[in-house]
């Protein structure tokens, strides 16, 4: 919950309210489909802004909605507003039962649901013939998605519904629940977003949207989903030309930035032969912040360097344990990336918390990518070693 920009206290707050909604509404979601349509909306509050139409005539619109509270009661609006036709783009679920269930509780709902990845120009026809088609918008897009700044941090994004909006001409209207009490929700229809030129356009506009919703209510948003993952490997973007987009608006110097510890070798000729990884790695991406951690005699070297935006020092006598308390006074680190063919080095980062490590293989017994590709070839040796290393993060070099 960092993307609030709430205090440790506020956050665990808000962290033990978020887990007792989604326990609440994971088991309203279950008893949902017994109930009639009279028993839920009596339970639930139905607003619309006036903008809305309040009938389909002509082409139809999206729905952008989000796991925001009791999301699976959208589910059932074709029985309060039967005058429109209820469509929604779904992705099937890890297990088979529980996909099939829910799948069958909308369709026997009047929902026709797509599949995100096969029925695109299905889709389209169902918009063109007047259809509502609910598309959900927060979820974390993978390599096919496009980078776009979301709560100020860069996070892979589904175009989908701006591409579908832009592709047909309608309009993306947002829709977001929130709890109001024991059992007791708001569904909220608002006001069609503004339309634009392009499909990235009408996404960071959707995100937008979806900011002020989860800061209303965060306890409501399904923060358990990691909005914000790290790609196992090519996280620095820029050697697989992964689609960075930034609205014209966007202030890129209030950006989250993306934190790599970069643990440097501690021969003073070997550190010359990695720069022109370090670069490489400063470069990746366009919120990267790199901290270089180093003994204490290389200081003057990395100081030197402007790719690098800060050091932590240490002296040879420091244990790792110590290593990792002056990491930890730094702040949480995204991933770290191990220069050095060393256990010592992984344990420094691994007592600190660091969550992914990418080193050299086979003699670092904790690296996360011990069998990374491009990293399997016979042990490497000088810059061309450091090179291969950036370039599996993803730099392009």
């Amino acid at each position: 919950m960092r993307s609030l920009g709430v205090a440790e206290p506020e956050a665990q707050r808000l962290a033990r309210r978020h887990f007792v909604s989604l326990g609440a509404n994971l088991l309203a979601m279950l008893k949902i489909p017994t109930m009639s349509d009279a028993q839920i909306w009596r339970r639930v509050t139905l607003t619309v802004a006036p903008e809305v139409p309040r009938e389909t005539d002509g082409k139809g619109w999206i729905a952008a909605f989000s796991h925001m509270s009791n999301w699976e009661l959208l589910g059932r609006l074709p029985g309060i507003v039967p005058q429109y036709r209820f469509g929604a783009i779904t992705q099937k679920l890890a297990n088979d039962a529980v996909n099939r269930d829910f799948n069958a509780s909308r369709a026997k709902r009047g929902v026709t649901l797509f599949d995100r990845k096969e029925d695109f120009w299905k889709a389209v026809a169902f918009l063109e013939s007047g259809g509502v088609l609910g598309v959900l918008t927060d979820q974390y897009a993978g390599s096919s998605g496009t980078w776009m700044p979301f709560f100020g941090r860069l996070t892979s994004t589904s175009t989908l519904a701006g591409a579908l909006a832009h592709r047909v001409g309608v309009d993306i209207v947002p829709i977001v629940v929130t709890t109001t009490g024991r059992a007791r929700w708001q569904v909220s229809v608002g006001h069609p977003l503004q339309r634009t030129i392009s499909p990235e356009l009408a996404t960071a506009a959707i995100n937008d949207e979806l900011e002020r919703a989860i800061s209303a209510s965060p306890a409501d948003w399904l923060w358990s989903h990691d909005r914000w993952k790290t790609p196992k490997f090519g996280f620095l973007l820029a050697a697989s030309k992964r689609r960075i987009f930034f609205p014209p608006a966007s202030d890129r110097g209030r950006m989250v930035p993306y934190r790599i510890l970069v643990r440097s070798v501690d021969d003073p000729a070997e550190a010359e032969l990695t720069l022109p990884a370090v670069r490489a790695i400063k470069a990746g991406r366009p919120d990267a912040h790199v901290t270089i951690l180093c003994g204490e005699w290389l200081l003057p070297f990395w100081k030197a360097v402007v790719e690098v935006d800060d050091i932590i020092s240490f002296n040879p006598l420091e244990k790792p344990s110590g290593i990792a308390q002056k990491i930890l006074s730094k702040g949480i680190f995204d991933v770290g990336i191990l220069l050095p063919p060393c256990s010592r080095a992984d344990k420094e980062m691994r007592l600190a918390g660091v969550p992914r490590r990418l080193g050299s293989p086979g003699r670092v017994g904790g690296n996360d990518w011990g069998n990374a590709p491009g990293l399997k070839d016979p042990e490497l040796v000088g810059a061309e070693r450091y090179r291969r290393i950036a370039a599996t993060a993803g730099a392009a070099i």
